[in-house]
């Protein structure tokens, strides 16, 4: 069973699966790192050079790629913030997965951004008023995504990893 985890970027999907794979003893793989190997660049500088709609195009390739390659008993995904607004990687998580949608707040999401240490090319130069605007204006548009393909929601406001991790495990 591949355990896919989704939404919106900063909420832990990356994390969240490593420690996941962990407990469960099993793989775990970023769809992120598999585009940047596939394309021997990162996902900042595939944005910049090749536009989010060729981005787009090389995530779906990659996920179909993965799905259809995976032999594993169990293994963990994390998924792009943005996978999900491709309809035919939609139809890919829901026919082949168990999606676990992350969900955070807007407070949550906004400082986890400013915090973090990973390119975000969507919110690169924002102000945090402009970033806050963002992260609403693209929220509206994902989250019909995230719920449509997820058997099941996490709130991740205010919980440690491990308390994340603990109540996945309950789901499974």
């Amino acid at each position: 069973m591949i355990i896919a985890l989704t939404g919106f970027m900063g909420v832990g999907k990356s994390t969240i699966a490593e420690r996941l794979s962990l407990f469960l003893y099993c793989k775990y793989t970023d769809l992120d790192k598999i585009i940047e190997h596939k394309c021997s660049q990162t996902i900042e500088t595939l944005f910049a050079t090749k536009g989010e709609a060729e981005f787009r195009k090389v995530e779906e390739e990659a996920l179909e790629q993965f799905i259809s390659g995976n032999k594993d008993q169990n293994h963990v995904l994390s998924l792009g913030g943005g996978a999900l607004v491709s309809e035919k990687n939609r139809k890919l998580i829901k026919e082949n997965t168990f999606c676990i949608y992350l969900k955070a707040n807007e407070i949550t999401l906004q400082n986890r951004i400013i915090k973090s240490h990973k390119s975000r090319p969507l919110m690169k130069n924002l102000t945090p008023e402009q970033m806050s605007e963002k992260i609403f204006d693209m929220l509206s548009v994902r989250e019909a995504g995230y719920l449509d393909v997820s058997k099941a929601v996490v709130n991740v406001d205010n919980l440690t990893i491990s308390e994340v991790v603990g109540k996945i495990i309950t789901l499974l």
